[in-house]
């Protein structure tokens, strides 16, 4: 940490605002240009050697005459840094032999305004390189494998050349959505771009809209800027078919909403702010923004600028390569580690280091704001975000459904039967998943799958959401520490060697506690890099909801309650049964290999080829429940569902679907590999799930119940319940309550609703 105290003085530079710092470089900036060798300018603050700061991190410059070069690598922002307008020269001179020349060279150390004002300059010495490598081995980049966002490879074929750029985000003019990404990418309106699908060459739209240059005067109106231009370089791209693409970029996840930046917040609190984004070639980008209003070339009398200048954080340099052109950059807001959309990256600049052996590089990035205010588009977030997340729904539907075929009970099987239509689909629709509903409509959702489409429903639709219940959904089985608990997996601590549970160790107080010393020395973070505690806690929200089952039917004979609660229930059994949803290798090992888990569970379902081979297996699996495999009490149903975990990674470990997935050309060669152990797995959920349907009933004494009350709950009366948070409701689990009777957990209920719905 370094600490810079400033004496007190009459100057009143921390009160310049970036207004007043781009009038006085443009008041300034004819004079500024023709002394020797500088190059461009910026806004910013002072930059300030690290040489004059002792080892306690101190301010105390040193009293060295003439003064070493200030560079961007050797020098820092501290707290206390004035604004100023930054001057990059090619060239460091000492003052004494520039008073020496016969020219006026002297960069002076203050520009003095007509009205009193005085601005600090700070000079820094920078190299700049006129030639950079523009080739791109297309062979090391990661393309979709499925699903096309923000952050992949897009290719345009060009005057004999195939050209390299990265897609950004999409956006949209209400009517249509566009990627968005560069301008002298796209080319001329009609240019067909490409990326590749499996290795196939495929085009994904064709080049619409495009915005260049615009005037200072007209993106930032009320401020100074004579003869001076922006470069935008923005070019959209109409995309084909919307079913193909996620609004969040890959390797970043879900967009925040855009950071808003316009002449009346644009602040010098951006500079060395923290940033980050993921390029098509380079891929994790961490950077901090260096200065404003570059303005980096003249020509014919006209100044160009870019918004933003972008260099490496923590010294180190800034990993951006020819190719990233149209690469989103997002800003830290606040303290925390949340970033936001801000701008488009469209070029870089390569400077060269002092020793001019290497070279670091630098981004040049366009407002965002700018850009979605001048050609009217809003940015796009949060639409099939839920993709990640779904058992293909053909898994979760398919699981729901089957298990009411399987249940032995006459009259348990006569109210499934009834229902089953409100639980999953019939394979008419399984043929074509088209017809599945989709998150955020509004429309009935079949149980099975409202945890997914309505409880984590993507943002900006019609779907009412638990925060509390995203770590219902999974538990990794296979996590571990060397100093946790004798470097023991979940899976080893609950089981035995003969795959018999472990009573003594199946606790929610242990589970917490594993959760809460794996935490300690193996801190594990969410998409947003934002810490995030071990809480998935699976078997445990199916202890929960048998026991709403039991209590709905026994006490309140409520056949609507019994079959909401059953049925949203199926979606978590689901869950136990797909081996990447209980491991912590859910999305693989590395970056590149995050689509794993969608292709697994959705694109390989979902493909037309495999869809009968998947039925055919799922309906001639002759089993059904078992009097000797019934139980009571919610323990009973969570080690049921702990059992199928267990045989889940027995019958296909995590490291066999990487495996195969890594060597697979498409979804039909992985069904080939996969398909068999899958369709095993999914037939172990649906008799998991039968089996909890027939002790539920059992235990609550369903076969009092009238015959004639046995029939189809209506659909409204089912919407009513899973849009209630207090029917089923979510709790993470530390906050989960089991062993108190569901009469005296109402607190505990009305908190965690309450929690939800800020």
């Amino acid at each position: 940490m370094y600490y810079l105290q400033l004496k007190s003085d009459n100057t009143g530079f921390h009160n310049l605002s970036v207004k007043d710092l781009i009038e006085a470089r443009d008041t300034f900036h004819i004079h500024l240009m023709n002394k020797r060798n500088v190059i461009a300018t910026a806004i910013g603050r002072y930059r300030v050697r690290k040489s004059d700061f002792n080892k306690e991190g101190a301010y105390e410059p040193q009293k060295q005459f003439p003064k070493k070069a200030r560079t961007l690598e050797n020098s820092i922002v501290t707290e206390f840094s004035w604004p100023c307008v930054l001057v990059f020269v090619s060239k460091w001179e000492d003052e004494t032999q520039l008073i020496n020349d016969e020219k006026d060279n002297i960069i002076p150390k203050c520009i003095y305004m007509p009205d009193g004002r005085v601005v600090p300059i700070c000079v820094v010495e920078e190299k700049k390189v006129h030639r950079s490598d523009t080739d791109v081995n297309d062979t090391k980049l990661v393309f979709p494998q499925s699903y096309i966002s923000g952050g992949y490879p897009l290719i345009v074929n060009s005057q004999g050349q195939k050209r390299i750029a990265s897609m950004g985000c999409l956006v949209s003019d209400g009517n249509k959505v566009f990627a968005l990404t560069n301008k002298h990418v796209t080319g001329k309106e009609g240019t067909e771009i490409f990326t590749k699908f499996r290795g196939k060459e495929t085009r994904i739209g064709v080049s619409s809209k495009q915005f260049g240059k615009e005037k200072f005067t007209t993106l930032y109106p009320g401020w100074q800027g004579s003869n001076l231009v922006v470069n935008t370089d923005v070019g959209l791209v109409e995309v084909d078919d919307l079913n193909i693409w996620k609004t969040e970029v890959f390797g970043i996840g879900e967009l925040k909403e855009l950071t808003d930046l316009n002449t009346t917040n644009i602040s010098l609190e951006l500079i060395d702010k923290k940033v980050k984004a993921f390029g098509a070639v380079s891929g994790k980008i961490e950077g901090k923004i260096i200065g404003l209003f570059y303005r980096y070339k003249s020509v014919g009398g006209t100044e160009y600028v870019s918004d933003f200048l972008i260099g490496g954080a923590d010294n180190k340099p800034l990993n951006v390569h020819h190719g990233d052109s149209g690469t989103l950059w997002l800003i830290q807001e606040g303290s925390t580690k949340e970033y936001k959309p801000f701008a488009l990256q469209w070029g870089q600049h390569q400077f060269m280091e002092g020793n001019e052996k290497k070279t670091r590089p630098y981004a040049l990035a366009s407002s965002l704001s700018n850009i979605l205010r001048e050609l009217d588009l809003d940015l796009v977030r949060g639409w099939n975000v839920d993709q990640e997340y779904s058992w293909g729904k053909f898994g979760h539907f398919k699981i729901g459904a089957r298990a009411c075929e399987m249940v032995t009970n006459q009259n348990l099987g006569v109210l499934l039967k009834a229902n089953e239509d409100n639980i999953g689909y019939p394979n008419e629709v399984f043929k074509d998943p088209s017809g599945f509903v989709k998150a955020g409509t509004g429309e009935f959702v079949p149980l099975a799958d409202v945890p997914d489409l309505v409880w984590r429903p993507m943002k900006g639709t019609k779907g009412v959401a638990r925060n509390s219940d995203e770590s219902n959904h999974f538990a990794d089985m296979d996590d571990f520490h060397p100093k946790v608990m004798g470097g023991k997996t979940l899976l080893q601590l609950n089981f035995n060697d003969e795959g018999k549970i472990r009573d003594e160790f199946f606790t929610l107080e242990n589970w917490l506690k594993f959760y809460s010393q794996l935490d300690d020395v193996k801190p594990n973070y969410d998409k947003d890099g934002k810490l995030k505690r071990r809480l998935g806690g699976l078997p445990f929200r199916v202890w929960q909801m048998y026991d709403i089952m039991v209590y709905e039917l026994k006490k309140n004979k409520d056949i609507a309650k019994f079959i909401c609660a059953g049925g949203t229930m199926s979606h978590y059994v689901g869950d136990a049964c797909q081996a990447l949803h209980i491991s912590y290798k859910h999305h693989g090992l590395t970056e590149n290999e995050y689509n794993v888990h969608k292709d697994y569970e959705d694109n390989m379902l979902n493909n037309k080829k495999n869809i009968p081979r998947l039925l055919k297996g799922i309906d001639s699996f002759d089993e059904v429940v078992r009097d000797e495999d019934l139980f009571k009490t919610g323990l009973g149903a969570a080690k049921a569902v702990l059992k199928l975990m267990w045989n889940t990674f027995q019958n296909l470990p995590p490291d066999n679907i990487l495996k195969a997935w890594r060597s697979s050309s498409d979804m039909e060669d992985m069904f080939k590999k996969l398909g068999e152990k899958t369709i095993a797995n999914i037939n172990q959920g649906c008799l998991t799930m039968a089996t909890i349907w027939q002790s539920a009933w059992i235990e609550g004494e369903g076969d009092k119940i009238d015959p004639s009350e046995l029939v189809a709950v209506g659909q409204d009366e089912l919407i009513s319940l899973y849009s209630d948070k207090s029917f089923v409701p979510s709790f993470p689990l530390d906050k989960l309550e089991l062993n108190r009777p569901l009469s005296r957990r109402k607190v505990a209920t009305a908190a965690i609703t309450a929690a939800d719905n800020r």
